[in-house]
Order: structure tokens, then sequence, then C-alpha cells
């Protein structure tokens, strides 16, 4: 068979009907535009053919921005397939793809790709790497817009609609989806990697030209930088403005962990700027938020955090509030102040560490503390306040003095005398 009736005859096989034009939207009329070796054609039955090219093979759509290429090619009549083996490209009007081997379906628009798979989206500038991909183009009537499927732990390099030459996201799971200009899923082991932030979970959901997306299962976030934290729970939705990570919240087992405090509660919701956690909010009810600085603990029916710069400033408790200190070894109980509600403030120690500063208490205030002696190192009593507000001002060593305002009353323990010399 001559090469140029091999053309031809492939050219029958999967163009339309005599006379059919070629619409947008339309399936794909495969011609071979050259065949660099030989071709032939075996008919199986009356009407059905198996068509082959080799020597490097040039195809198209008529009428569409649509090419292909491989080494070889294949077309099963019946089975309306056409296969392309060796160095193979696909290239239409928004992606290029290039693989070991491909199968395509003009009937339904599908191609299906293995070995060594890159995707190209140019206008997105996203890019899909992995073993296998199936890919199914726009077309009106079947699909509004075009999906990418892969499994076998693809990586997807996907930058944000802010900025097309910044840092892109980085997904890579057991299997990835991908729908329109900026959809995905993903799902199992899943990985999500940017400049800002790095995300871990067994399933994701990502607009990714949009404004967040939610991390589910075993769902972790972690801040990328010097003053990073690391947010984990059950489910993790997130919000991103100007490309940026802006807010996100740990729903269900929430933890959440900086340089100077934790955080644990149901729900734990934050708010960032420039990778940075300024503040957020905890609230629940099985399992009740407690926030841990490096010298008291917290814990109140909800709490709420202010962190400019991710440095602790404060730390506000409602509902049965109680800060408890850091206790230590002479202790038999930790001092402690409560109250309806509950706000301690933090500044800087000459340590760089942040230390509590006061601790004020409104509403069946209470608080419970030692005295110590000049410099802080030898007990001189222990006392017990009431009152309607109790404001604690503390030292690096302790409780350095507590006002008690409105009906307060409280006892008073002296120490057991020393002995004399």
């Amino acid at each position: 068979m001559t090469r140029s009736f091999a053309v031809l005859a492939i050219m029958t096989a999967v163009r339309p009907a005599a006379g059919q034009a070629q619409q947008a939207g339309a399936p794909c009329a495969m011609q071979l535009d050259s065949i660099g070796g030989l071709g032939r054609q075996v008919e199986i039955r009356p009407g059905q053919v198996h068509q082959f090219g080799s020597g490097g093979v040039w195809a198209s759509c008529r009428g569409q921005d649509t090419r292909m290429y491989a080494d070889s090619v294949a077309w099963f009549s019946e089975r309306g397939r056409v296969d392309f083996v060796g160095r193979v490209t696909f290239r239409d009007d928004g992606v290029t793809l290039d693989a070991e081997r491909a199968s395509y379906f003009p009937a339904d628009e599908r191609l299906e790709a293995y070995g060594a798979v890159r995707l190209e989206n140019r206008d997105t500038g996203s890019e899909l790497m992995g073993p296998n991909l199936t890919y199914w183009r726009e077309r009106p009537g079947v699909r509004d817009t075009a999906e990418l499927y892969a499994t076998a732990r693809p990586t997807v390099r996907y930058p944000v609609a802010a900025d097309l030459t910044g840092e892109p996201y980085v997904i890579v799971g057991q299997q990835v989806r991908l729908r329109g200009r900026g959809h995905a899923w993903a799902g199992g082991a899943v990985t999500v990697d940017r400049v800002d932030f790095g995300a871990t979970a067994d399933s994701a959901e990502l607009d990714l030209d949009g404004d967040g997306g939610e991390f589910v299962g075993h769902a972790q976030v972690t801040g990328r930088g010097a003053t990073g934290y690391v947010l984990t729970g059950r489910r993790i939705p997130f919000h991103m403005t100007e490309g940026k990570l802006s807010w996100v919240q740990a729903q269900g087992l929430g933890d959440a962990a900086s340089g100077d405090w934790r955080l644990t509660a149901d729900t734990i919701e934050f708010r960032l700027d420039d990778g940075q956690v300024e503040g957020g909010v905890a609230w629940g009810d099985s399992l009740r938020p407690n926030a841990l600085s490096t010298t008291y603990t917290m814990r109140a029916d909800s709490l709420a955090l202010d962190t400019p710069g991710q440095q602790l400033s404060e730390i506000r408790g409602f509902g049965t509030a109680v800060a408890t200190a850091r206790v230590d070894s002479t202790a038999l109980e930790p001092d402690w102040v409560g109250g309806d509600s509950l706000v301690a403030r933090f500044g800087e120690g000459e340590d760089g560490r942040r230390l509590l500063h006061t601790l004020e208490a409104r509403g069946s205030a209470r608080a419970f503390y030692r005295v110590l002696e000049e410099g802080g190192t030898l007990l001189a009593g222990i006392n017990y306040s009431r009152g309607r507000r109790i404001v604690a001002s503390f030292r690096a060593e302790g409780v350095n003095r507590v006002d008690v305002m409105g009906a307060g009353d409280g006892v008073y323990l002296e120490p057991k005398k020393r002995p004399p010399p």
C-alpha cells in the first residue's frame, strides 16, 4: 500500500459524512496530515476497518486548532478509537500534552494518556505530571468545560489567579481531578504546598482561581517561615485574599500551636495576614477551649486570641473562665484566677519570651495565689480572694499585686514560721 493511499484511507474512516460541515463544539473529524513511513488497512468485516501508520504520523481535527503526533498510529473503526504510540504529543487551543502512548475517542472527545504524562494548560499556566491521565475536552451539549482525571499520585502545579508568575499550588494525591479553569479535587494522602503554607489531608477540594477550599480527614495546615504555626482538625476550610491565605478554621479536634502558645478546642478559627496569625477564636462542647502560653493555661466556654505579627498579646475567655499558672515543684496547688470572663495580657520578657503581665477577671471573680517574699524565693503566705472584679499583675517570679473591687472578701493563710537560725 502506498503512503498516499494510507493517508486517504484513514481520513475517510474518521471524517464526517460527505457534506457535513465541521461546527464549533462538534466531534473531532480526524485527518492524517502526513505519515513518515508505511501504512496499511485491514477490513475485519464489511464497513469495519483497522488502519495503521508508522514512521512518524501527524494528525489533526478538521476545522479545529487540534494537532497530534506519534511515532505510530492505529485506528479501530468499530471502537471509535485512535491509538498513538511513541513520543505522543497532543495540542489543542488550550492544552499541550506529552506521553509515551495515548488513545483518543473522538465521539466523546476523550483522550487517555499513559507513561510519563505531562499536560500544560496554556491559559492558566497549570501543569500536571504523572503516569496516566484522562482528558475530557469541552464540548457544547456534552460537557460545558474541560475535565482532567489522573491516578497513581500525579503532581499538579497551579499558579494562583492573582499572580500567574508567583509561587504555585503544588498538589499531590492518589487521585486528582481538575475541572474548568480552577476547580480541583484530590484524594488519598493529599499534600498541598505553597510558599506561605503547606497542608496534608485524606482529601481536598480547592477553588484555585477563587477564594479557598477545604481539607478533609486528618487535616493539617502548616505556616511557613520563622513564625510558623501548625493547625490540625478533622476538617479545615480556608479562604484566600489576593492569592494569600487569609482565613482558616479547624473543625473537630482542633489543635493549633505556635512558638508562644498552643490552643485546643472543637473549633478553632484564625485570621492571617502575610502568612502570620493575627488572631483567632475557639469554641466547643466536647473539647472545651484550652489556651496554653509559656506561663499560664486558660480554659473557658470560648476563647479569643490577639497575636499581631504572630506575637501573643491578649487572650480573652468567656463563660466560666479560669487561668492557671504553670505548676512548679513547690506548690501543692497552682495559682489561678477565674470569673465569668477573663482577659490575660502579655508582654515581652528579658529573654524574649511572651510573659503574662496582667489577668483581669469580671463577674464572680476569684483568685488563689501565693504571696512571695521580696526577691520571690521564699513562700510568705497564701491568699484566696473574691469580688466583682479582680486584677492581678505579675512579674517573672509570679504574682506581684492583686486588686479586688466590688464587695470583696477573702482568706489569707500565713506560712508556718521559720525556726530561728
